[in-house]
């Protein structure tokens, strides 16, 4: 394939990147805009946000498994469309059920380009362009993880929040038309399409139990014998969905993937950077717009310094990885997350808007240094190269999962802690109360980023021993 050809196609895919990601995000800050017009409490609104992350983690392995039988770039073409059709639905939606079912649609589309885009990138090109193309990918999809609540604040300055979702509309198209032209075309074999049903059905009920557990938990309070019960009841799935694809001729998951230690360990540094990624998506524009008083298009242009700097930083890293190796620029990395985490502990309305900025801006320069896809992508072997780049999507998604369960449940306690009584809403007659809960989350989600230090330490002891 021509290089020129290769570089079109890295851009077609991560668009779609961009726009899968961010559409897990950018609906946070016109959530309650949406409730008012849509005339529903914000908690159900929330699962606006909550339907489409679950279920693209759901989805993600299966479309990883059927990509590998019956091609990724069908499935990533065709999931681009869904998507598209998925986000008009979502724009021209009056009320919360449908625009819950065009979620639906959207995540199904989503799904299906996150499952194939990475192994369609290192199929593309090279071993040694991989770092720099996974690179470039990364700074998508990490824009468009942090970036949500920046471009959202800035679309419901001037629209309302409709055009969130028809934006992607003719971007999704043109991404489909350049796809369409520049992919190579192989006919469709005629062959048995294998699924491990059963692993899968014990994998989504699994999914699917956890996260009722974590948002109903928020609700209840996760001490309820109910959460409890669903505590279990995950467990049990876990064991059961290990138990199953060890037994099955044809596993949704194979799990000798797991077995590389750069592998395991780099998903798991993975999930911890995005989850820590999403406080900022969730509690930023809190501080900014309740707690400082700024606009929705003030608090959109600071938040955009954490994507600005990402793009620079993201590129540069995966440039850097192809020579020195992705764990060591994502070690690396890591230490800088420490320098923001510590400003955001600290912070306080008194102090100038400048250390926030500076903030953000160091934390989208980690973020785009961190290169996760690479190193995730570079320790799987080429036989599981399709369902490593669907557990890399989907690490990435339960982390942003998480995060949005840990930063609302650990902001919320923290402000519970200095109100003496369980408080779920923004602390309006004591606003302090609030900066106190956003320091208590943010000292959790810097411990958060030491465990990942210590994760990729491990894992760069055993690669130096092995050489």
């Amino acid at each position: 394939m021509k290089q020129q050809n290769q570089w079109i196609l890295l851009m077609s895919t991560s668009i779609v990147s961009f726009m899968s990601t961010i559409d897990a995000s950018i609906v946070n800050i016109a959530i309650p805009k949406m409730s008012r017009d849509l005339n529903v409490l914000n908690n159900q609104a929330e699962w606006i946000v909550s339907v489409y992350l679950v279920l693209i983690c759901v989805l993600l392995l299966f479309f990883g498994k059927l990509s590998d039988q019956i091609g990724r770039v069908r499935i990533f073409q065709i999931g681009t469309l869904i998507f598209v059709l998925g986000s008009l639905f979502c724009g021209l939606s009056v009320n919360l059920p449908m625009i819950l079912g065009s979620r639906v649609v959207q995540a199904l589309g989503a799904s299906m380009t996150m499952a194939t885009n990475f192994s369609i990138i290192t199929d593309i090109f090279p071993p040694s362009r991989h770092g720099l193309a996974l690179g470039v990918n990364s700074s998508f999809v990490q824009i468009g993880n942090i970036a949500g609540p920046g471009v959202g604040g800035l679309i419901l300055t001037w629209f309302n929040w409709h055009f969130i979702f028809f934006v992607n509309v003719p971007i999704g198209i043109i991404a489909y038309i350049l796809g369409h032209h520049f992919f190579p075309h192989t006919p469709l074999q005629r062959h048995q399409v294998k699924i491990d049903l059963p692993g899968f059905l014990a994998y989504a009920a699994m999914v699917v139990s956890f996260f009722v557990m974590i948002f109903w938990g928020q609700v209840v309070g996760f001490t309820d014998l109910r959460i409890v019960g669903l505590l279990v009841l995950t467990a049990f799935l876990v064991a059961g969905f290990i138990l199953i694809e060890h037994r099955v001729s044809e596993p949704m998951i194979e799990l000798r993937v797991f077995h590389n230690l750069g592998f395991s360990f780099g998903i798991l540094s993975a999930m911890l950077v995005y989850a820590c990624g999403y406080f900022n998506n969730v509690i930023m524009p809190f501080y900014l717009q309740d707690r400082l008083l700024l606009s929705s298009a003030a608090a959109g242009v600071i938040l955009m310094a954490v994507p600005l700097l990402n793009i620079f930083s993201a590129p540069t890293g995966g440039y850097i990885a192809d020579r020195i190796g992705a764990e060591k620029v994502s070690f690396y990395a890591l230490f800088i997350f420490l320098v923001p985490e510590v400003i955001f502990i600290l912070v306080r309305p008194q102090w100038s808007i400048i250390w926030l900025i500076v903030g953000l801006a160091m934390f989208g320069t980690a973020n785009g240094a961190f290169q996760n896809n690479p190193m995730i992508m570079g320790n799987a072997a080429p036989e599981f190269q399709g369902i490593a780049g669907s557990i890399a999507a989907l690490g990435r998604n339960l982390g942003m999962a998480i995060g949005l369960a840990l930063a609302t449940s650990l902001l919320y306690f923290g402000i519970s802690q200095q109100g003496g009584k369980r408080i779920t809403t923004y602390p309006d007659a004591h606003p302090d109360w609030f900066v106190d809960g956003m320091h208590f989350a943010y000292q959790v989600a810097l411990g958060m980023i030491l465990v990942a230090i210590c994760l990729l330490a491990v894992v760069l002891k055993r690669k130096k021993k092995a050489e």
